[in-house]
């Protein structure tokens, strides 16, 4: 079977992680790597016998039939929407843009394209959120009741872009929404959100939040988000229903201790083909295949910036928001 072409936009940390998981990708080919920054598309395309482009525009012309989206989060909207003109199916990074105007654009491009749109809101491909997620469904804690979410590290210094909230969104956006995502999957639509952080203070590369959500189901979710923590990243859950409790933290649940000649560390090892990246990747090319469901659809990305976007005015006016 002749294999179709994928092609990544951007060349930074998740460009190198989606151009990974195409190459892994059943019935695709990675053949293509944007980036204006060319000699980082050329070294990332090298990697992987791909072609480097030093544009969108080229590397849209040059027959490629799907692409992931990975740059700055106030790129989303223009590139993908782009993308999907020219014929491409989209896999665009999170958040699926800035604000709801732009997820509905980007929504009806794909709608008149007709080409699939989905958003990597990776969390859910995560073995512990989607163990959590299907014994939730499946009545695993009785009827939930409070649910707690915590998310971050230090700042992510790996691009500067990541302080200009006009180009990320800050903390809300660029972070909140993978825990806003898998609350709204797995405990269904929000009602109501309340936020208190620090963005509005001019947080200059710290930033933590604290957000409220009431859910249609009754259910109320607490999620806190931290540029500011000085002892890494993690993530953490707790389920509490009226049947029991489910409990996870990523810092305290390591199986494997490491110490090479340049670094020394632990973590939680995954078989490759459990990855979470590139089971996104897979899922994706799988649907695109198939005509089968998406495994996030646009219309669910758009629904986590919402609440973003909700968490943000409560931030800036102190008040709770309806939905």
């Amino acid at each position: 079977m002749t294999k179709l072409k994928a092609g990544v936009i951007g060349a930074g940390g998740m460009g190198a992680t989606h151009a990974r998981g195409w190459m892994k990708a059943e019935g695709f080919e990675l053949v293509a790597v944007a980036d204006v920054d060319l000699p980082k598309a050329e070294a990332l395309a090298e990697k992987y016998g791909a072609q480097a482009f030093g544009s969108v525009e080229a590397l849209l012309s040059s027959g490629i039939e799907a692409v992931s989206v990975c740059l700055p989060s106030a790129l989303h909207r223009s590139v993908s929407e782009e993308a999907l003109q020219m014929g491409c199916h989209v896999l665009c990074e999170k958040p699926m843009a800035l604000s709801v105007a732009d997820c509905d654009a980007m929504i009806e491009a794909a709608r008149i394209a007709g080409r699939r749109l989905s958003v990597a809101q990776v969390v859910r491909f995560f073995p512990e959120f989607a163990n959590a997620h299907s014994l939730v469904q499946s009545g695993g804690v009785g009827k939930p009741a409070v649910v707690r979410t915590r998310r971050g590290g230090g700042f992510p210094g790996w691009s500067s872009w990541f302080g200009d909230e006009a180009q990320s969104g800050g903390i809300l956006f660029d972070l909140a929404v993978h825990d806003l995502d898998w609350l709204l999957w797995t405990f269904g639509p929000v009602e109501r959100v309340y936020a208190k952080g620090l963005t509005e203070r001019g947080f200059e590369r710290l930033d933590h939040a604290l957000i409220t959500l009431r859910h249609a189901s009754g259910a109320i979710s607490h999620t806190e988000v931290t540029w500011a923590d000085p002892k890494g990243g993690g993530a953490t859950f707790e389920i509490a229903g009226d049947a029991g409790l489910l409990a996870h933290d990523s810092r305290k649940e390591v199986s494997l201790s490491f110490r090479t000649e340049t670094r020394t560390g632990s973590g939680r090892p995954l078989i490759p083909s459990d990855d979470p990246y590139d089971k996104q990747i897979a899922a994706f090319a799988h649907a695109i295949l198939s005509g089968g469901p998406l495994a996030v659809t646009a219309e669910e990305g758009r629904s986590a910036v919402a609440v973003a976007a909700a968490a943000r005015e409560s931030l800036k006016t102190g008040r709770a928001i309806a939905l």
